[in-house]
């Protein structure tokens, strides 16, 4: 029973920490400082990185709680949220926000000691994601909740590049500008995968009316991840010129993971499994892209 019991309290913190979220977040952070340091000459990558990497999971995770509270009512009604702490009640406002405040802001603390600019894209990142997004856009409409959520999940790479380059140049914007294309693709494919769910719960998101918007869905996710092809080889181009060869492997394996994703999109267009399809590899193509980006400033 102790060992059960120990299991669920992990189990409760990981989801309501979001766990994935945190991983995904402190990769591209990690990318960014990656590249920055490349461009401002830095050599010794430790001490900061790990600055880096420990403040954004801690702040994101922290973010994630006060969202989980803020969204206990919704994810109640929903089959893969449901057994969230929050939403079935086994966490209370108290310690759900205590760890909340708590884990954000020592994230805080630690990205300020990366550098000042680290904390304040950190602050405004959680500001975005709980105040704009949490709750008004997604409660509100589809598509200002898809646009505010994808500001908010294209700051890590800020972080991380003002922690290594104060000057926050092409490639740092590049950087940003192809997590909030990816999200695009990435949120509507879970939006079409889940749209029973979202309808039950009455949450708007774009895609979810039938017959021909969901073939206008299908279509608007291939054109965005199209759209994203382009940006991590940018991103090392204008990161490290002239290019290396470590450079050139990263932006043409960034390049075939994504003609994949895209090829994965054409196969089986209309095909109830698509959705889901297109989701896991949404986040098939955001690993491996984002750790071609970390090898190329490494």
């Amino acid at each position: 029973m102790c060992y059960a019991g120990a299991m669920r309290r992990i189990r409760d913190f990981l989801a309501l920490v979001k766990i994935g979220i945190v991983a995904s977040n402190s990769l591209t952070a990690l990318a960014g400082f990656a590249l920055g340091a490349v461009g401002a000459g830095l050599r010794d990558l430790r001490g900061r990185g790990f600055l880096v990497l420990a403040g954004t999971s801690l702040l994101v995770g922290g973010t994630c709680a006060i969202n989980n509270w803020i969204d206990r009512d919704l994810d109640a009604l929903m089959e893969r949220t449901r057994d969230r702490p929050t939403a079935r009640g086994a966490m209370g406002a108290a310690r759900t926000l205590g760890i909340g405040f708590g884990l954000g802001t020592a994230g805080l603390a630690l990205l300020f000691a990366a550098a000042p600019t680290s904390a304040a894209f950190g602050l405004a990142g959680a500001f975005v994601y709980l105040v704009p997004y949490s709750l008004w856009a997604k409660r509100r409409g589809a598509a200002s909740s898809l646009y505010i959520g994808g500001i908010a999940g294209a700051i890590p790479p800020l972080i991380g590049w003002s922690a290594a380059n104060p000057r926050l140049g092409a490639p740092a914007w590049a950087l940003f500008a192809f997590l909030a294309v990816w999200q695009q693709a990435h949120v509507r494919a879970l939006a079409l995968r889940r749209a029973d769910e979202y309808r039950a719960a009455g949450i708007p998101m774009a895609g979810l009316s039938p017959g021909k918007g969901d073939l206008r869905a299908r279509k608007a996710i291939l054109a965005w991840a199209a759209a994203a092809l382009p940006f991590p080889p940018l991103a090392m181009a204008l990161a490290a010129p002239p290019p290396s060869a470590t450079t050139l492997v990263a932006s043409a394996g960034s390049i075939a993971i994504g003609l994949a994703w895209i090829a994965v999109g054409f196969a089986g267009f209309r095909s109830p499994s698509w959705p889901a399809r297109m989701f896991a590899s949404s986040l098939a193509y955001l690993v491996v892209a984002f750790s071609a980006l970390v090898a190329a400033g490494i």
